[in-house]
């Protein structure tokens, strides 16, 4: 492919003969058919297939894509691929078209090879060696061959549209807004060509290159490439390409280079090849460091993982923005049995922290939770570090808790567990947090959860009602003006019960909104209670039945249950009841984050941040005791 030459007539190109290097293309054949794990494998009607496969494949020459082999007599001798070790140990022998490793005691065949290597299943390797093979697995229908075919079109075009923008990025003038703001965030080019990040300039340049190769522009708006006029889709953006475990390239984000934009990121739409839950970001780099440290590292954004390559920590990889699914920790989970979260660190990111947690344990990984001090994000935090990175980053991890033991911490945050009504309080959170993991750890996890908090096994031991299925906390008991339940059976926030309360009795603004600032709502909450006040300044108390089919569904479907089935209690003491809850949680939830800023400071022997932090922590617990006392 010769890029420089189909785009040296655009004006914005330099054309100079040292201005392009020429691309790689490192994936075999079998590989770019076979990249994309969303695909859905066909099944074999027999083991014919698999007799068939075996027979068009020399075991010595895939092994040889991977081990350097020496042959000795019959034998073939090499490092063996799935352990450390210093003199060959590994042996593949031609005629039985087997595999032997005397280190770690591994064996198999072809097939067995190929799945550990890839870290696929005994599918997956039958359909790669198939393509190797030129064997066709089953008899496609005419629908089924045009997808087939139509995806593979697409994932072609995904991958030359990522060498266009890393080429546009790095060799041309137009490349230098996205230069500049990788400079800004202190990627180099070295890490930037490792994720093949690029620019897409303004205009209709892919589009323009497209026609110069003959290439379908049909494909390319179908992987929401280009828009209907032709203009590219991330004009005017820093383009990062969300790759597979191979490394093909299945979709991109993008990130705005114009102060003027509101839309920081964008994405591609999710297509044939790609659905956002099944992909996690950089994986492709990531895999083989997590295999040498037995466990991958989970941040949240592509630039937190990237910024933590470029410091040295290269096991790490990211849900690229999305909640954690099934499908990410079973890919997960063919690299490794431990994870190392590290997610933003406000209530969200804590939020998700636990969510992934949970669903780790559901599927038998071990997870420690590292929270950043400092910084809103791991990218922030390494960045910060400097030239200090790696060894601030190892300190960070080493402390990191457990799972289980980070969502205790959570579950007492802000809480005095010398106040037996805390105390209460705090063991109840703890019976919802170890009533969703798996049965099988609740008993151990109950006994940690005593001796860390010092009660009696009697309030941690589950209660009727939390005999349930894992991740379904069950029904509460109304308590005073109903703020514990909610018709659903689900567990009801004071910020949902006082956005339901203003939903049916708007004229309470006037007292709430002096005694709560948004900021002090949950995030999830913070949102509709803004829109919902300026509704109310704007109409008063019919304002939001005009204007609520402007809202949000979600939105929409909160405020129509309270108008169909409103809270017990709507009064004015009721609703100042519930400002000063949300003022109480809030000022416990700083807290407790001062008291970790404070434990941090101490290790770290900085004498003058733990004076301020001790200052801090004593004026807001002077505070949250005489909201105590009042209330």
């Amino acid at each position: 492919m010769a890029i420089p030459e189909a785009v040296s007539r655009w004006g914005w190109i330099s054309t100079s003969a040292n201005s392009a290097p020429p691309f790689s293309f490192t994936q075999a054949m079998a590989r770019d058919a076979m990249a994309d794990h969303n695909s859905q494998v066909p099944t074999p009607a027999s083991d014919d297939a698999f007799a068939e496969v075996k027979a068009k494949v020399d075991l010595v020459k895939v092994v040889q894509e991977h081990v350097r082999l020496t042959k000795r007599n019959k034998d073939f001798w090499g490092l063996c691929p799935f352990h450390q070790e210093d003199s060959p140990s590994f042996k593949v022998n031609p005629q039985m078209q087997s595999w032997y490793c005397f280190g770690c005691e591994r064996s198999g065949d072809v097939f067995t090879f190929v799945e550990l290597i890839e870290k696929t299943d005994k599918r997956g390797a039958l359909q790669m060696l198939a393509e190797r093979a030129g064997v066709e697995l089953r008899k496609l229908s005419p629908e089924q061959k045009e997808r087939s075919d139509s995806r593979k079109r697409l994932l072609a075009m995904l991958k030359l549209a990522a060498q266009f923008y890393e080429y546009v990025l790095w060799s041309t003038p137009a490349g230098e807004p996205g230069r500049r703001l990788l400079a800004t965030r202190q990627v180099n080019e070295d890490n930037a060509r490792r994720f093949q990040l690029g620019y897409a300039p303004a205009g209709r340049g892919f589009a323009e290159y497209l026609r110069a190769k003959k290439r379908s522009l049909a494909d390319a708006q179908e992987g929401g490439l280009l828009r209907r006029d032709g203009t590219d889709f991330f004009a005017e953006r820093l383009v990062i390409p969300i790759r597979d475990e191979r490394g093909q390239p299945l979709a991109f984000t993008a990130r705005t280079v114009r102060a003027d934009e509101q839309r920081k990121y964008i994405n591609s739409p999710e297509t044939p090849a790609y659905v956002k839950g099944r992909v996690i970001f950089g994986l492709d780099l990531a895999r083989d460091e997590v295999a040498r440290r037995g466990h991958a590292i989970l941040m949240e954004g592509q630039f937190d993982v990237i910024t933590a390559h470029g410091a040295g920590i290269q096991n790490a990889v990211a849900s690229s923005g999305t909640a954690l699914t099934d499908d990410q920790v079973r890919l997960l989970k063919r690299f490794t049995d431990e994870l190392l979260l590290v997610f933003d660190a406000d209530r969200a990111g804590r939020q998700a922290a636990q969510k992934a947690v949970l669903l780790a344990a559901a599927h038998q990984m071990r997870t420690r939770v590292a929270t950043v001090t400092g910084a809103k994000d791991p990218d922030e935090f390494l960045r910060a570090a400097g030239a200090d990175a790696a060894k601030q980053w190892e300190e960070l991890t080493a402390k990191a808790p457990s799972g289980f033991e980070f969502g205790m911490e959570e579950a007492a945050a802000g809480l005095n567990l010398s106040n037996a009504n805390h105390v209460e309080l705090a063991a109840r959170k703890l019976r919802e947090w170890i009533a969703q993991f798996p049965a099988a750890l609740q008993e151990d996890y109950r006994e940690r959860a005593k001796r860390w908090m010092g009660v009696s096994g009697h309030l941690l031991a589950a209660e009727p009602d939390e005999k349930r299925s894992p991740g379904r906390p069950g029904a509460y008991k109304v308590g005073k003006n109903g703020l514990e339940t909610s018709p659903a059976g689900k567990k009801m926030t004071v910020g949902r019960y006082l956005l339901q309360l203003l939903a049916v009795r708007p004229v309470a603004f006037d007292l709430v909104r002096t005694k709560i600032t948004p900021d002090e709502l949950d995030e999830e909450d913070r949102g509709i209670y803004e829109r919902m006040l300026e509704t109310y300044e704007r109409g008063g108390v019919s304002g939001l039945e005009k204007e609520l089919a402007g809202y949000p569904a979600e939105e929409q479907d909160l405020i129509r249950r309270a108008w169909a089935a409103p809270p017990p209690s709507v009064d004015d003491e009721v609703a100042v009841e519930l400002a000063e809850r949300i003022t109480l949680d809030h000022m416990r939830g700083r807290h407790s984050g001062i008291i970790r800023e404070l434990s941090e400071a101490e290790r770290g022997k900085d004498s003058e941040r733990v004076a301020r932090l001790e200052a801090e922590a004593r004026e807001l617990g002077h505070a949250i005791d005489e909201m105590e006392r009042r209330g």
